[in-house]
């Protein structure tokens, strides 16, 4: 008898070893998560990439305010209410895509930055993520880089968009 009671003690032992070794594995990823999400800030610099990380960081993190203040002064530049009714409406896209800042090329007064852009609307595991380079071009105004324009989904096709006018 006392070897039934021995059995049912180490099943126990290692039950309760196995529960517990899922519930550290848990509180990790659980950690792990939060910490992620907290490691975006700002840079504090105004260099091209420096200019495109806090406008995509504002973006997503819905400061429209502090995003729109990245934008080219020019007459095709939106109102403050466009440009947050454009990116509202572009939310869900904004979510689901996940993007790194690749090269810059600067070229006088004219930058280029390389985007790469994932996005992904299914299930993590199970997901086919479309993947995209595209390039953000800014311009240098007044000493400070500025915005001219941004692949989708963080920037709209109509903002800073030149009407061909015909030719006489």
């Amino acid at each position: 008898m006392s070897t039934k009671k021995e059995l049912t003690i180490k099943n126990d032992r290692f039950l309760n070893g196995l529960i517990s070794a899922i519930g550290v594995l848990i509180l990790i990823a659980l950690v792990l998560f939060f910490v992620r999400q907290q490691q975006a800030e700002y840079r504090t610099g105004n260099e091209p990439y420096d200019v495109v990380h806090n406008y995509i960081l504002s973006v997503m993190q819905g400061d429209f305010d502090r995003a729109y203040g990245y934008l080219a002064e020019s007459d095709e530049k939106p109102s403050l209410s466009q440009f947050q009714q454009e990116l509202s409406r572009q939310a869900n896209e904004i979510n689901h895509a996940n993007v790194t800042i690749g090269e810059v090329i600067i070229n006088g007064e004219f930058a280029s930055v390389q985007l790469n852009i994932r996005q992904s609307y299914e299930r993590p595991l199970l997901a086919n993520p479309s993947r995209f380079a595209e390039f953000a071009q800014l311009k240098l105004e007044n000493g400070e880089w500025k915005l001219t324009s941004m692949p989708y989904p963080l920037w709209s096709w109509n903002w800073f968009y030149i009407d061909p006018k015909p030719i006489p």
